[in-house]
């Protein structure tokens, strides 16, 4: 008996081409053969994806003198271009490490084009040709090993580097930046190339900037000069210091408010590489405005000593050249814009505090960076996606007396979707309605309306669960980005919910198993309808 079987499995991520495999197992007594053929689907279009940018990648490591191994990359998109860079990534890390981060790093700055460039990665990696497949089968393990024991080694930059190529128009080619029987590097030695134009030309178009920045200058949110700026609004200060020890570049930021906004501030270690003052900088506009935006403020004043990024938002982060080539870090610009956007006013005054003697604030700010500076390096924040249901749940044993009860039911299921308040005993007519996070909004919209500080929210989807006690922590730290740097589906309610989530201590309960009380508390809801 002979019968045929097609399935067609689809290739994460996309490269190039659209591309499935066609796998057909021919069955009989005597014989299985299996035929694997790849198909190219010529007709699929991708952005960008008319002209191929080329960028040069190496990662290497050694042993100083101090005995201590030392990993770097380096990243050459072209002749001159101010991407070009070389890092040092934390001591310990491996040249593998460096070779993985450095592809990495290239696809996120492609990433901040819009829309993204097509891109061709030359590498060390010898496994380069086949590491976007590669991640691909890790990923569906959780890059783990092949058996589940462990972790793969450098699993989360893996992890990081596929999210990152998903929708890329991307290839990654193997070419070595040491040439046979050569002991130079052709791509950092291409770099350290322009380093010495760079350094030249660094004092004039400094003295050119702060020509055309000068102390005092307030722009507002929308890069306008302010004449007077309103001395009403309240201040926040911010600042960074970057440190270079044995080729190893870190930076502390922080934010101060001296009239006691957000407890005066706080201090921070800056963790995405690349590490420059620059990008320390931009982080701590980023969490001055992020903290005015938590504390309700309707205005505030930044005050930056980063005359780059006071003519950078001048110019709508544009250089004023004949290339017009943008600034970097158009990522924080990007979130600094969101930001902006839900406060009324923003003014950002140019001032260096630091540099002023016997400045009160200045050697506050200082204190805070230097404060920064000695944090731990935990890089990318993101533990609570770790965190299961049972994490976050509790058993009805352990409920507490007057503390109500709101039922949270989902569609899909025989039950009615919507919510239910029971109350001391007492039931009241539930709502009927659905959807993510709007639901939880009204839930919580609803409690402080009746002035209760504290509820247990028992429901049937651990997902919902998941999203409001775990991600909505992650989404707030990264300004309701993911990972990819793009907008979050319905940023705007999401940040509504967690707002409320501060002034509403919720508790919640799974129902693993609807028992009969939660069936009674269901038949108050109505049957929900959709609009038509």
């Amino acid at each position: 008996m002979l019968f045929l079987r097609k399935v067609l499995f689809p290739q994460v991520p996309s490269t190039s081409s659209k591309t499935s495999y066609q796998i057909k197992f021919l069955h009989s007594r005597f014989q299985i053969q299996a035929i694997r053929r790849c198909i190219s689907d010529s007709g699929g279009s991708l952005p960008n994806s008319g002209k191929f940018v080329k960028v040069a990648t190496t990662g290497y490591s050694f042993v100083n003198a101090d005995g201590k191994r030392v990993a770097k990359y380096g990243i050459y998109w072209g002749k001159d271009d101010p991407r070009n860079g070389i890092r040092t990534l934390p001591d310990g890390s491996t040249s593998v490490a460096a070779m993985y981060t450095a592809i990495l790093e290239a696809i996120n700055v492609a990433r901040e084009e819009e829309p993204p460039l097509s891109l061709i990665i030359y590498s060390d990696l010898e496994a380069s040709e086949t590491l976007i497949r590669d991640l691909s089968a890790w990923a569906k393990r959780d890059f783990y090993s092949r058996n589940h024991e462990k972790k793969l080694k450098h699993a989360d930059i893996l992890h990081d580097m596929f999210l990152a190529v998903q929708g890329m128009h991307l290839k990654i080619k193997y070419k070595p930046a040491v040439a046979v029987n050569d002991t130079t590097n052709r791509v950092t030695e291409a770099i350290l190339s322009g380093i010495n134009k760079k350094i030249k030309e660094k004092k004039e178009n400094s003295l050119e900037t702060l020509e055309e920045v000068r102390v005092g200058l307030t722009i507002d949110k929308n890069g306008n000069t302010v004449p007077n700026s309103d001395r009403s609004f309240p201040i926040v200060y911010v600042a960074a210091r970057c440190v270079d020890k044995n080729g190893f570049i870190s930076a502390g930021y922080c934010t101060h408010w001296p009239d006691g906004h957000v407890a005066g501030g706080k201090s921070f270690r800056f963790a995405p590489f690349p590490v420059t003052l620059f990008r320390a900088e931009l982080a701590a506009i980023e969490e001055a405005l992020k903290q005015a935006v938590d504390a309700e403020l309707k205005n505030v004043t930044v005050i930056t000593p980063s005359a780059l990024f006071m003519a950078g938002w001048r110019s709508q982060w544009t250089r004023t050249t004949e290339e017009h080539n943008p600034f970097t870090s158009k990522v924080f610009y990007k979130r600094i814009q969101d930001l902006c956007s839900k406060l009324d006013q923003v003014h950002f005054r140019y001032k260096r505090e630091m540099e002023i003697p016997d400045s009160v604030i200045g050697k506050e700010l200082e204190k805070k960076c230097s404060q920064g500076l000695s944090y731990a390096l935990v890089g990318k924040d993101t533990s609570e996606y770790e965190l299961k249901v049972e994490d976050l749940v509790r058993d009805k044993e352990y409920r507490q007396e007057g503390v109500p009860i709101v039922r949270l039911f989902k569609t899909g299921t025989n039950l009615n979707a919507g919510y239910v308040w029971q109350d001391e005993n007492e039931s009241k007519e539930g709502v009927s309605c659905c959807g993510t996070p709007s639901v939880l909004v009204r839930i919580l919209e609803e409690a402080i309306a009746r002035n209760i500080n504290r509820i247990t929210i028992r429901a049937d989807s651990e997902k919902l669960i998941k999203s409001f006690e775990a991600h909505l922590e992650v989404w707030h730290r990264n300004g309701w980005r993911n990972s990819l740097h793009k907008p979050i589906a319905k940023s705007a309610e999401w940040e509504k919910a967690w707002k409320l989530k501060q002034k509403v201590n919720v508790s919640w309960e799974i129902m693993d198993k609807v028992d009969d009380v939660d069936r009674l508390q269901n038949k108050l809801i109505p049957e929900y309808k959709k609009s038509s």
